[in-house]
C-alpha cells in the first residue's frame, strides 16, 4: 500500500499546485535553457538547464519556505516575464533571429560549413553508405563556405543563391525538416511556460508501464498529456537518454526474442540477469528491526564518453528509477568531457588517497539513485582496479552515439572496448543513423576478432529523439538522437594477449599503486597512448570562454571560494548575491569584478595563500574598493558632462598642441641647440613627466620614481575623498588599496600597456575590421544582392554612346531633386528650431556665467555671480555652447589661423555676433543655447 498512498499523496500535490498556480496568474511563459543532445562534430553543448518543474517530489528546485506554494524563485522569475515570441510567430531566420545565441550560431554556421553544390571539391565524407561514387561532389571550384539562407528554412545553406537555386531539388529534400529545427529552436527560447517539461512522479507497483511507444508510455506513466507535436518533440530531447536504457533494462521491454523483436538468446541471458536484480521478488521487509532483510547492491551504470548526458537535469535521470519502484541504482558518468561547461555547477575536487580521480558524487538526487561523475578515460580507471570486480547481475555498459568506428574518434575507443568485452556485461550503444551502427559494429569486429555476442541487433530505437538535430558544421547533415540501438557483450579472450586479461592487481584504495600502475602503463613499448585530444577532434573547440558564464565561474573561484565550499547542491547564487555591487548596473559589476579578480589572484593570493588560507583579508578588499566604486559613481552622477566634455577636456587638448607646436617650431638657429622636450615642458610643465628623460640612464630613473609618487600621492588623494573615516585610519589596509590602485591598475594597466602606441594601434585594427565585416554581412544579405541579369541580349542592345547619355541625364536629375530636399529640410529645421526653442526648458539654473568682454582682447572674460546660497555653490558653473572651447580646439587642429585666416576670422565674427549681438541668440539658455 505505500506505493499507492505515494502516488495519491503526489497526485493530490499537483493537483494543489496547478490550482495554485493558477490563481496566482503564475501561468506565463518560462524558457528552459537549450540542451544539445547531439553528438556528431558540432558545437559543444551547453550545460544549463532550467525546467519549469518546481515540486520537490522529484526534482531539486529550491523551495520558498514562507510561500505556500513550492515554487523556485529562478522559476517564479521566469514565469513572470512575457514571452519573447508568440507560438504563431517561432519561424526567424537564423542571421535575423531575435534570439542572440542563433545569432551567434548563424555566425559560427557561416564561418565553418560548407557549400554542398556539386560544382565544389568535397569536404566531407559521405554518410551513407549507399550514396554511390557519383553522387559524391567532384567539382573543380575550391570548397566556400556558406553564406546564403534559405528563404523557406530559414539556416544557411549555400554559398549563393544561385547554387541554392541550381541545388534546389536536393536541398528540397530536407528543407521542411531544417524549417522544423529552425522553429523548435526558437521555441526553446520563445520564453512561453512549457507544460510538458513537468514530469510524472513515482510509479505505482501495480500499474503497468506499456512501452510500445512514446505515447502508450507517457500515458501510463501518468504524464500531463501533450497535444502538441511540438512540445512532444522537445520533451522527448531529453527524456530518450533515461527512457532508451529503461525500456531496454525492464520486464516489460518492447525488445524480445520473437521474430521482429531484435532481442537474440544470448542477449535474453544477460537482461534477465539484470531484470532480476531490478525486479527483486517481495521479501516482507519493513522500517522496523523486524523487517530488516538483506538487499542486493544498487545496478551500476557505467556511462562512457558522456557530454551532454551527464549535464542533463537530475530529475530527468530520476525518470529512470521511476520505472524500477525496488531497484537501484548507480549512474557513472566516465570520460574527459563528462564535465564540460559545468565548472560553475560542480568545481572538480582534489585527487586525494580517499578519492584519487577526483569523483564528483551526487549521493542525494532520489532515494534510489546515485549519480557519480569522473572526468577521466575509462580504460585508465580499469587498469587500476577502480571497479572491480564486475558482475553481470549488476553491472552494464552504456554509450551514448560513441563514435566507435568515426576516423575522427575510433583510436580512442581501441584501449577501451577490449577491456569492456573482458567484464562479460552487457554493452548498450546508440547510434544516429543505420550507417553510423554499422561502422562501429565493424570496427569492434576488425579490433577483437569478432569475439563478442549479439546482444541486440541493430535498428531504430523505439524510444528516439523525436526532434531533429543540425549539424552546425555541415547543414546538410540532420539527425536526431538515439535514433538506432544495439548492444553487445564479450564472449571469450580478446586483446593485445593473455596478460590483459587478468584481473588487475592494484587496489583504487591505495594511491603508490594507482600511480605506479599509470607510469607502467604509460611507459609499455607495447601501448602507444593517442595524443591528447577532444574525444571528437573533428568537433570544434568552445570559444565562448569570453562569455559572462565564464566570467562568472572565474570570478566565483577566485573571490567565492569559500561559497564554493559551504554550497548545497543546488544552482550556485549569482554573483551580486554574494559580493557587494560596485556600480547601479550588473553588467558593469561582472566586468570590473572580472579585472579584480585577475589583479587580485596575480598579484595578491599568489603570496597571501602561503601565509594563511583565510578568506577574510580578499573580502576586505572586496568592501573596500566597493565603497571607493559607489562612491565614485555617486560623485560621478553630480559631473556635468556637457562641460566636462566640450569644454574643459578641449581646453587642455588646445593648450597641449598649442605647447607641442611651439616647442616643435622652435625659433633657434643653429649653432644653438633647443630640445624641444624642455621647451615643452617648460610651456607645459608636468610633476610627473618630470626631469626631462636624457641619454643617462639617473634622469630616466628619477622621472620614473617621480611618476610613481605621484600616482601615490593622486590616488591617496581620491581614496581621502572615498573612503569613510574608519577605513583611512587602517594604514595597512589603505596602503594595499593605494598600491594595487596606483601600481597594479593605472602604472601596470594604463601607462603600460593601454597608453601604449602597439595596443593603441591594435585596438583601432580590431574596430575597423568588425567594422568592415559587419558592413560586408550587411551588404551580403539576399535583399541587398542585385540579380546578376543581362536584360541588353539579342536586338535590344543599345549602344554606350546612348547608354552614357541617358545616364548622364538621369544623375543629374536626381542630383537637383536631392540638393532640393536637402535645402528645403535644412530651412524647415531651423525655422522650428526656432519657434520651438522657446518652448524648451533652461538648460540649468545660473551660477556664474562666463561672459566675454567686448572691450577686452585676448581671453579675458567678465564673471557674474548671483547670490551665494549653498545650493548655488554646490552647482557647477555653465558656460553657453557657443562659447565652449571645443569649437576653437578644433579650429586649431585644422590649423585654420593660418590657412584660412579668412574663415578664422568669419566664424570669430559670427560668434561674437551670436554672444553679444542683437537678442543674444546664443547666449546662456538663449534661443540657439536651449
Amino acid at each position: 500500500m505505500e506505493p499507492s498512498m505515494r502516488l495519491a499523496g503526489f497526485n493530490t500535490c499537483r493537483t494543489s499546485f496547478s490550482k495554485a498556480t493558477s490563481s496566482r496568474s503564475l501561468r506565463k511563459a518560462s524558457s528552459p535553457s537549450p540542451v544539445t543532445q547531439s553528438k556528431r562534430p558540432t558545437r559543444p553543448p551547453q550545460s544549463k538547464h532550467t525546467l519549469s518543474r518546481s515540486i520537490s517530489l522529484f526534482g531539486q528546485a529550491k523551495t520558498v519556505e514562507d510561500d505556500p506554494v513550492p515554487l523556485s524563485a529562478a522559476s517564479y522569475e521566469s514565469q513572470s516575464r512575457p514571452p519573447v515570441l508568440r507560438p504563431d510567430d517561432l519561424f526567424h531566420s537564423f542571421t535575423n533571429s531575435p534570439i542572440p545565441e542563433i545569432r551567434r550560431r548563424a555566425a559560427f554556421i557561416r564561418q565553418h560549413a560548407y557549400c554542398p553544390h556539386p560544382d565544389h571539391r568535397p569536404t566531407r565524407m559521405p554518410t551513407d553508405a549507399a550514396a554511390s561514387p557519383s553522387a559524391v561532389s567532384t567539382g573543380s571550384q575550391a570548397p566556400a563556405h556558406v553564406d546564403f539562407e534559405c528563404p523557406d528554412c530559414g539556416i544557411p545553406v549555400y554559398c549563393s543563391e544561385k547554387h541554392w537555386a541550381e541545388d534546389y531539388e536536393a536541398h528540397l529534400k530536407i528543407c521542411d525538416t531544417l524549417r522544423q529545427i529552425n522553429e523548435d529552436d526558437h521555441d526553446l527560447r520563445s520564453g512561453r511556460f512549457f507544460p510538458e517539461f513537468e514530469y510524472a512522479g513515482p510509479q505505482m507497483e501495480e500499474a503497468a508501464v506499456n512501452m510500445t511507444n512514446w505515447d502508450t508510455f507517457l500515458y501510463t506513466r501518468q504524464f500531463e498529456a501533450i497535444n502538441d507535436d511540438r512540445s512532444m518533440r522537445q520533451v522527448t530531447r531529453l527524456l530518450t537518454y533515461p527512457v532508451t536504457i529503461g525500456s531496454i533494462l525492464h520486464e516489460l521491454s518492447p525488445y524480445n526474442i520473437r521474430k521482429g523483436g531484435r532481442l537474440t538468446p544470448e542477449g535474453l541471458k544477460s537482461l534477465s540477469a539484470l531484470r532480476y536484480t531490478l525486479h527483486p521478488p517481495k521479501t516482507g521487509g519493513g522500517e522496523g528491526i523486524k523487517g530488516l532483510r538483506p538487499e542486493a547492491p544498487p545496478v551500476r551504470l557505467f556511462i562512457l564518453g558522456a557530454r551532454a548526458e551527464s549535464s542533463l537535469p537530475r530529475n530527468v535521470w530520476v525518470q529512470l528509477a521511476h520505472l524500477f519502484p525496488r531497484g537501484k541504482f548507480h549512474l557513472i558518468f566516465i570520460g574527459p568531457e563528462s564535465m564540460t561547461n559545468r565548472d560553475d555547477e560542480f568545481p572538480l575536487p582534489p585527487r586525494t588517497p580517499s578519492n584519487p580521480f577526483g569523483a564528483i558524487v551526487e549521493d542525494r538526487v532520489w532515494p534510489t539513485m546515485k549519480i557519480s561523475t569522473i572526468v577521466d578515460y575509462y580504460h585508465t580507471l580499469h587498469k587500476t582496479g577502480q571497479f572491480y570486480p564486475y558482475d553481470p547481475y549488476f553491472d552494464c555498459f552504456v554509450m551514448f552515439h560513441p563514435g566507435l568506428g568515426h576516423p575522427a574518434s575510433s583510436h580512442e575507443w581501441t584501449e577501451t572496448v577490449p577491456l569492456l568485452l573482458e567484464t562479460k556485461a552487457p554493452i548498450i550503444v546508440t547510434g544516429y543513423t543505420q550507417y553510423d551502427m554499422d561502422r562501429d559494429i565493424e570496427w569492434v569486429r576488425k579490433t577483437c576478432g569478432g569475439e563478442f555476442d549479439m546482444l541486440m541487433e541493430p535498428g531504430e530505437n523505439i524510444f528516439r529523439s523525436l526532434r531533429w538535430d543540425l549539424n552546425d558544421l555541415d547543414p546538410q547533415d540532420i539527425s536526431c538522437g538515439n535514433w538506432g540501438v544495439w548492444a553487445f557483450r564479450g564472449k571469450s579472450t580478446c586483446g593485445p594477449g593473455p596478460a590483459s586479461l587478468k584481473a588487475p592487481a592494484t587496489s583504487s584504495t591505495n594511491p603508490e599503486s594507482v600511480t605506479s600502475t599509470g607510469t607502467k602503463a604509460s611507459s609499455s613499448p607495447g601501448v602507444t597512448p593517442p595524443p591528447p585530444a577532444p574525444r571528437r577532434s573533428t568537433r570544434p573547440i568552445s570559444s565562448d570562454f569570453l562569455s559572462d558564464k565564464a566570467t562568472a565561474t572565474f570570478i566565483r573561484r577566485v573571490l567565492c571560494a569559500q561559497h564554493l565550499a559551504d554550497r548545497g547542491r543546488n544552482s550556485p547564487a549569482p554573483i551580486q548575491d554574494l559580493l557587494p555591487p560596485l556600480t547601479s548596473r550588473n553588467d558593469v559589476d561582472l566586468q570590473l569584478y572580472a579585472l579584480i579578480s585577475i589583479v587580485i589572484k596575480e598579484f595578491v593570493q599568489n603570496w597571501y595563500a602561503r601565509i594563511t588560507p583565510d578568506e577574510t583579508f580578499v573580502a576586505e578588499i572586496i568592501q573596500i574598493i566597493a565603497h571607493c566604486t559607489r562612491a565614485l559613481e555617486q560623485r560621478l552622477r553630480k559631473v556635468d558632462l556637457e562641460s566636462l566634455l566640450f569644454d574643459e577636456i578641449p581646453e587642455l587638448l588646445d593648450a597641449h598642441v598649442r605647447a607641442y607646436r611651439i616647442a616643435k617650431a622652435s625659433i633657434a638657429r643653429p649653432p644653438v641647440e633647443a630640445n624641444p622636450r624642455e621647451i615643452y615642458h617648460s610651456l607645459w610643465p608636468l610633476p610627473a613627466l618630470s626631469p626631462v628623460p636624457t641619454s643617462g640612464h639617473s634622469s630616466i630613473q628619477v622621472q620614473a620614481n617621480n611618476e610613481n609618487a605621484y600616482r601615490q600621492l593622486l590616488v591617496q588623494g581620491v581614496l581621502a575623498l572615498l573612503l569613510p573615516t574608519e577605513d583611512l585610519e587602517n594604514e595597512c589596509l589603505t596602503a594595499l588599496v593605494g598600491q594595487l590602485f596606483s601600481e597594479l591598475i593605472i602604472g601596470n594597466l594604463i601607462v603600460n600597456k593601454l597608453s601604449e602606441p602597439w595596443l593603441i594601434w591594435e585596438g583601432l585594427i580590431m574596430l575597423t575590421k568588425l567594422v568592415r565585416k559587419r558592413s560586408t554581412m550587411e551588404a551580403s544579405e539576399p535583399g541587398n544582392v542585385e540579380p546578376n541579369i543581362n536584360l541588353k541580349t539579342g536586338s535590344d542592345r543599345v549602344s554606350p554612346n546612348t547608354d552614357k547619355q541617358g545616364l548622364y541625364i538621369q544623375q543629374a536629375f536626381w542630383s537637383v531633386i536631392q540638393w532640393g530636399f536637402v535645402i528645403v529640410n535644412t530651412i524647415r529645421f531651423i525655422i522650428s528650431t526656432i519657434m520651438l526653442s522657446r518652448a524648451l526648458p533652461p538648460r540649468s539654473t545660473v551660477t556664474s556665467i562666463r561672459q566675454v568682454n567686448p572691450t577686452s582682447h585676448g581671453d579675458q572674460k567678465d564673471f557674474y555671480h548671483p547670490p551665494a546660497t549653498p545650493e548655488i555653490r554646490s552647482q557647477p558653473v555653465k558656460v553657453p555652447i557657443a562659447e565652449f572651447k571645443i569649437w576653437s580646439c578644433i579650429g586649431n587642429l585644422l590649423e585654420m589661423d593660418a590657412r584660412m585666416p579668412w574663415m578664422s576670422g568669419a566664424l570669430s565674427m559670427a560668434q561674437w555676433g551670436a554672444l553679444k549681438g542683437p537678442g543674444t541668440l546664443a547666449g546662456f539658455d538663449g534661443m540657439i543655447d536651449r
